[in-house]
């Protein structure tokens, strides 16, 4: 990515997380994380002999997320935090190695990941899970492991709001698109509109920036990743019907010799436990809604 490019991408970014933040000046976690009352909790007991608690001993647990794909995963520039609904989501996670403390994130280092660095970030031992729209599919699950949906959304298509041309996917074929490389979505244009030419970034805010600057004709991607795009440029919109099931996992790397000892399984007992008891409706309705409009209590809900 050309440095005026990055430069560009990372201040246009910027601009939507203190817009959603009410300046910067709060700290990015919402209601539903702020179950915390202040006071240092009790260690939650874990199996001597699982992954979360030697991660517990370790006092750190390293979390893959992206730094500015909006409404999912954002490094605020003027708070160095990072936040979003899968933000959200890993401390949540936290809370069941660490505890209900009242500031999770001095027990989490974050581990800035793009889609193509999101496997090696696991298999190369550098994060413990990876929380990043990350698509499950057959491919991924030979590689790595995955948690239990907890999200769920489908591809389609970003226009400038005068573009009559482009409504459907096939339109895409002869076309300029961009997409993130190493992304499920990469696969879905080239499968769907294989005459389209392709100009793939490491994240869909310089997607964005070439759409404004005439020198693609379309983004292509996950809809709630394109209703943050909408969101920092209302001259575009939406077009086209889903051409993909996207159902969001938690990357986990594969269990060989019982080194990642019931871990999945320990984000699973989370994750059901914030649909069933409303944290995952908060954090959905703080970071989700305020792009896509609606609300939702469970990822089952299309």
């Amino acid at each position: 990515m050309h440095s005026s490019l990055k430069t560009a991408a990372v201040a246009l970014a910027a601009l939507f997380v203190v817009a959603a933040c009410g300046g910067g000046a709060g700290t990015g976690t919402p209601a539903a994380s702020s179950a915390a009352t202040g006071a240092t909790s009790t260690k939650p007991k874990l199996e001597l002999a699982s992954y979360a608690y030697a991660i517990q001993t370790k006092g750190k647990l390293r979390v893959g997320a992206r730094e500015d794909n909006v409404p999912f995963g954002v490094k605020n520039v003027a708070t160095s935090k990072f936040e979003g609904f899968d933000v959200d989501i890993a401390r949540e996670i936290a809370k069941e190695i660490f505890g209900n403390e009242s500031d999770i994130d001095k027990f989490i280092e974050y581990v800035p990941v793009v889609s193509a660095t999101r496997i090696p970030t696991l298999t190369e031992s550098k994060a413990d899970f990876v929380i990043a729209t990350f698509t499950i599919n057959d491919d991924r699950k030979k590689q790595i492991d995955f948690s239990d949906v907890y999200f769920n959304t489908g591809q389609k298509i970003l226009v400038k709001k005068d573009n009559s041309t482009i409504t459907k996917v096939t339109d895409l074929n002869g076309k300029r698109v961009c997409s993130a490389k190493g992304s499920t979505s990469e696969v879905n244009i080239r499968k769907e509109a294989p005459q389209a030419a392709l100009e793939l970034q490491d994240t869909y805010v310089p997607c964005l920036i070439l759409l404004q600057q005439g020198r693609v004709d379309a983004v292509s991607t996950d809809e709630t990743i394109l209703f943050g795009l909408v969101k920092q440029d209302p001259n575009t919109k939406i077009v086209g019907s889903y051409f993909s099931a996207e159902p969001y996992g938690i990357g986990v790397k594969k269990n060989a010799n019982n080194d990642r000892n019931g871990f999945v399984d320990l984000i699973n007992r989370s994750l059901v436990a914030m649909i069933q008891d409303g944290r995952w409706a908060k954090i959905y309705k703080q970071w989700i809604t305020p792009v896509s409009g609606d609300e939702k209590t469970t990822p089952d809900q299309r």
